[in-house]
């Protein structure tokens, strides 16, 4: 795999937030033509297109390393693999194997349902594959215009999801799009999972920015995320954590690697 290191930070590691630099790509909607797209079907065509969503299609599988931490403690250190559609993850550390199937979460080799593991599998699954899902069927898009986000202004949707979709159809995000790249910028939002009411996610939303981006294989990916406190007047005030994405390989064919009896 070709890796191109891209000299861009969307954001500072302190609060204050950097101007973003990478130049804008010359590439066409993959959606339709730009007068027939509303304003938000715009803003989803623009991300998909530059993250060159049909050229990471055309691979089944994905695989990573993912260093996490959060709230100061290591949340995860292992490698991470996920069918490109999201359909399936697999998540592998030093002590445990999880599988994510498409139904259930299970952790290795029992195969017992584990709920414990739902929450790990789909939230950074997700988070990596989130340029590629925008348009996914019962996804929902509002344009909110040009939003500020720290001192930068970015072109903004808000995303929510149709009734009976999703793992937690009640999560919202506020996806910001940059407006110079193109590339995704942050994704404000709240959890509902783990029986948290809609109300009490609400009083607490986090953001997660999309930084140091390089390209493999001429697909943009953000190998630094940072974890924010979020205001709906685009503050972000405390770092509550981090993660770092490395050693990433597309695969062709996945094969059995989503088998619970696969050896990785």
């Amino acid at each position: 795999m070709r890796i191109k290191i891209l000299g861009v930070s969307l954001f500072a590691l302190s609060i204050a937030c950097t101007t973003p630099v990478t130049k804008k790509k010359e590439v066409e909607s993959q959606v339709g033509a730009q007068n027939e797209l509303t304003n938000s079907e715009q803003l989803v065509a623009d991300i998909e297109s530059v993250h060159q969503k049909n050229t990471f299609k055309s691979f089944e599988a994905v695989e990573f390393d993912l260093n996490l931490m959060f709230g100061g403690k290591k949340r995860f250190e292992g490698r991470i693999y996920i069918m490109t559609d999201g359909s399936k993850v697999r998540m592998e550390d030093a002590s445990s194997s999880k599988l994510w199937d498409g139904n259930k979460a299970m952790v290795l080799p029992d195969t017992l349902d584990n709920e414990s593991a739902r929450f790990g599998l789909l939230t950074w699954s997700y988070f990596f594959a989130a340029p590629y899902k925008l348009s996914d069927p019962g996804t929902n898009h509002e344009f909110l215009g040009q939003l500020l986000l720290e001192d930068s202004e970015y072109s903004a949707n808000k995303l929510t999801f149709g009734k009976g979709v999703g793992d937690t159809p009640e999560d919202w995000y506020v996806v910001y799009k940059d407006r110079n790249s193109d590339l995704l910028a942050a994704m404000a939002y709240i959890v509902t999972g783990g029986g948290t009411a809609l109300e009490d996610a609400e009083k607490d939303p986090h953001a997660i920015t999309y930084e140091a981006y390089i390209e493999l294989d001429g697909i943009p990916i953000a190998t630094q995320w940072n974890f924010w406190t979020w205001t709906k007047e685009g503050k972000m005030n405390k770092l509550l954590g981090s993660a770092s994405v490395s050693n990433i390989q597309l695969i062709k064919k996945a094969g059995d690697l989503f088998s619970p009896t696969a050896s990785l």
